[in-house]
């Protein structure tokens, strides 16, 4: 496929794309790397989704397959916009009505950039594209008969292209276009007029072909607390989910706590009744009443003291868990420290 922009102006120096690139990134130890050293490792990490392709076929439990909508509309039903680097955490809604949303990168409206790092030459990606020609401004995979299954770059390649598809969707009016300007969503030399050319270029290619983006992107928004439930019930991460909930222990004490109060104030308003009701003759002499009395009073008594245990076990089981991660992490660290030393 072979996507046309021109109508991008040059904003950098042509003859060094390194300033297309963030200072640094954080590779899979969490070691700081300038992505210039492994420029194929920082795009599998700034692009790669694979922990949403992991539960692919639970996704439609989590969001609709169709293209997100407008940010216009995130706005107007009160979703609060939040910058995040993570693509894995694009689209993606949780508490609080706030969503997740990774700048588009100004590598990917390089064209250059797209020749030297993301071009992809899939024959099954590219079934109806054209003749390759050697125009410089054109951003895409060249057409040739490799197998899909040895080119490194064809994840990389559809994972761009679906998280240039995103923003297709999110930003379709001029309205849009000023709001992800206002939250830093876009290059802030993009003007208007090139969007929309880009935009213009990319429909005409028929680059939202789903054989042509990853999978990920044939849904939209996706809801935080159903993929943290898909990751509980399908993959096992009961504590930490898709997206760890609590950033702290008195977020998960309250959050558990909050419906036991309210039950207890609840049981209160009962027993209040019931000691009303048992001192009015129709009732007292009531020997179903005297039983659910009975029973009532005893579930007041032991069922918050059950659950308020109950909570503090889970409580103390998030706690062993990231006690255990902890020391996991340090011991990984202390011997990438040691290979660290050792090459010096």
């Amino acid at each position: 496929m072979f996507i046309n922009t021109e109508a991008f102006a040059p904003t950098t120096d042509k003859s060094d794309i390194s300033t297309l690139l963030p200072a640094s990134f954080r590779d899979d130890d969490l070691s700081l790397l300038a992505p210039l050293s492994d420029t194929s490792k920082f795009l599998h990490l700034d692009l790669s989704v694979q922990r949403l392709n992991d539960i692919q076929e639970y996704l439609w439990l989590a969001g609709r397959p169709m293209p997100p909508r407008p940010l216009n509309y995130q706005i107007s039903v009160s979703r609060t916009i939040i910058v995040d680097e993570k693509i894995d955490m694009h689209l993606v809604w949780g508490p609080g009505r706030r969503i997740h949303i990774k700048p588009l990168p100004q590598y990917l409206l390089d064209s250059r950039f797209w020749a030297a790092n993301l071009t992809c030459s899939c024959s099954s990606n590219l079934e109806s594209d054209k003749t390759p020609t050697p125009d410089s401004a054109n951003i895409s995979p060249s057409s040739s008969n490799t197998d899909p299954d040895t080119c490194s770059r064809c994840d990389l390649s559809k994972s761009a292209l679906g998280f240039l598809t995103s923003y297709i969707a999110l930003i379709q009016y001029p309205s849009d276009f000023i709001i992800a300007q206002e939250y830093n969503l876009l290059p802030a030399e993009l003007t208007w007029p090139q969007w929309r050319a880009l935009v213009q270029n990319l429909l005409d290619d028929d680059v939202m072909n789903p054989d042509r983006i990853n999978r990920r992107y044939k849904y939209g928004e996706l809801r935080l607390s159903r993929l943290n439930k898909i990751y509980a019930f399908h993959l096992g991460s009961l504590f930490r989910g898709y997206r760890a909930k609590y950033q702290t222990y008195q977020e998960l004490l309250h959050t558990y706590l909050a419906p036991i109060t309210a039950m207890t104030v609840y049981f209160a308003l009962v027993l209040t009744a019931m000691q009303v009701g048992l001192a009015t003759e129709q009732l007292a002499g009531s020997q179903a009443f005297q039983r659910a009395s009975y029973g009532f009073t005893v579930l007041s008594i032991l069922g918050p003291l059950a659950l308020v245990f109950l909570v503090l076990v889970v409580a103390a089981a998030h706690f062993a868990a990231n006690a255990l991660a902890t020391l996991v992490f340090r011991r990984q660290r202390s011997g990438f420290f040691r290979r660290m030393a050792g090459r010096a």
